[in-house]
């Protein structure tokens, strides 16, 4: 059984209550894990409170902050096998995804990190003759930290990253789906000898674990990435105690295609775009928005090239495709196709699965004649849905990519650089990739528009801001005194 990670030492829950965890690609039992109750979470809080207020991270030499960061970065990369493996098994994401990107992303966002504290300043601001204002940024304090399930090695290095490298402590809550990569990074840091309290890691549902966590008045910010739905609670819970909350919610990414753009480069783009981790993507483009005299031939190539995509089982490299992470999400997206039929979308793929294949295995499904109105051009499916709908000019493919109520991300594809620009700042979205320059990089930040979210996640300048106070101080060299009251 795995245990909840509390003050640097590994310890049951007080309940002594435990959550299996399953391989969604066979069924197969992995893992029970300790479930945190209030009372864990609490212990949890109050370790991260005593190591930020009375222990060394936040008055740790910058560089000395730095020197840990990185060799966490470094530990990953030894580990990157193991790591790879347990998100494979854990959430059915091919091996190939894991290996190639999540886990060296992850290694990746802690080295860049590794580099932050020593350059957080402040400034001096020499308003009179006699008179000094400083500003300083100063670590916030505890942060509590909840990830989704689809990236779980990835998602938890974006929160801890730049936590860590501000000078915070955290309490993570990973998402009781795929909690088990998140405890091997727990184990790293123990070995490499982050202090007492200040990663915490603890284990349950949302409904319990996170609720207490996020209510907790020890706790200074919360940074959740997630459902717009849970994270409207998320601005419910942060009242007590006035927190900072940080929220990265859902998506549902327009990909506009014009005329000018190259098809065979498109065609890539929209592949991986859409069925990368079979749609389990918050910026998945799930919307293809395309001219009305490009639909057929565009239509043709999409189709003929999602029937080369293999999917099967997760540990086999040969695979595009492996499953989606739980049963009750595969019926989920399943709900989602049969409304999208009802509502008269026309299904012009779906691929056979493989032989032998059940549990949580969905193919990849292509919806065209899909019109703005309907529910699946509206709502996040998370799953491998493409809703292709058409347009006659510039200015109605904006107008149905921004009828939407999330504005995480965009993409476009032209060949005409004036367009690219002129389109890109007229879409309603937070990140917008320009012929399919939408990788993910630890400097740039990810805002969101709408319900996809508040604040910004990444960004070196952005972090700063979020995970750090800023204070004045005031000093007087003056040696008289004032002439008020007398």
């Amino acid at each position: 059984m795995k245990q909840l990670y509390i003050n640097g030492v590994w310890t049951d829950g007080t309940g002594h209550r435990t959550w299996a965890v399953t391989n969604p690609a066979t069924g197969e039992h992995l893992e029970d894990v300790a479930v945190a109750s209030a009372e864990d979470v609490d212990r949890a809080v109050l370790a991260a409170r005593r190591a930020f207020d009375d222990g060394p991270w936040p008055r740790l030499d910058p560089l000395a902050r730095g020197r840990m960061l990185q060799q966490l970065a470094q530990q990953i990369r030894v580990r990157l096998e193991d790591f790879a493996m347990i998100d494979t098994l854990n959430v059915g994401k091919p091996i190939r995804d894991t290996r190639g990107f999540d886990v060296p992303c992850a290694a990746d966002l802690f080295e860049s990190y590794a580099g932050l504290p020593d350059k957080i300043a402040g400034k001096c601001y020499g308003t009179l003759p006699d008179n000094v204002t400083m500003q300083f940024r100063e670590p916030m304090g505890v942060i509590a930290a909840i990830v989704p399930w689809n990236f779980p090695l990835t998602n938890v290095a974006i929160k801890l990253a730049p936590v860590l490298a501000c000078g915070n402590t955290v309490v993570l809550k990973p998402s009781e789906v795929s909690p088990l990569s998140a405890l091997l990074l727990a184990e790293l840091a123990h070995e490499i000898g982050f202090p007492p309290g200040v990663i915490n890691v603890v284990h349950g549902t949302g409904a319990e674990t996170g609720t207490a966590l996020v209510r907790h008045p020890g706790v200074d910010k919360i940074t959740f990435t997630g459902r717009h739905q849970t994270g409207m609670q998320m601005l419910e819970a942060a009242k007590v105690g006035m927190k900072g909350v940080l929220l990265e919610l859902g998506g549902k990414t327009a990909s506009l295609v014009f005329p000018d753009a190259p098809l065979d480069h498109v065609v890539n783009g929209i592949i991986t775009g859409i069925y990368y981790n079979l749609g389990q993507v918050c910026v998945a483009g799930s919307r293809l928005l395309v001219h009305e005299s490009q639909h057929d031939e565009l239509m043709d190539r999409i189709v003929a090239k999602v029937k080369t995509l293999r999917q099967g089982d997760p540990t086999d490299s040969n695979n595009h495709l492996g499953c989606l992470a739980t049963p009750q999400h595969c019926a989920t997206v399943r709900r989602y196709v049969e409304q999208a039929q009802e509502e008269g979308a026309r299904c012009v793929l779906t691929a056979p699965l493989p032989a032998g294949e059940q549990n949580c295995f969905y193919p990849p499904t292509i919806f065209d004649h899909v019109t703005p109105p309907m529910t699946i051009a509206r709502e996040e499916v998370f799953g491998p849905v493409l809703s292709v709908l058409t347009y006659r000019d510039e200015d109605e493919a904006v107008r149905i990519a921004n009828d939407c109520d999330f504005g995480l991300m965009a993409n476009l594809w032209t060949s005409d650089g004036t367009r690219a620009l002129r389109v890109a700042r007229r879409l309603r979205a937070g990140r917008i990739a320009i012929n399919g320059g939408g990788a993910l990089r630890p400097n740039v930040p990810v805002f969101g528009y709408k319900l996809s979210g508040i604040g910004a996640e990444l960004g070196f300048d952005e972090a700063v801001h979020e995970f750090t106070n800023s204070k004045a101080i005031l000093y007087s060299l003056a040696t008289e005194k004032s002439p008020w009251p007398e």
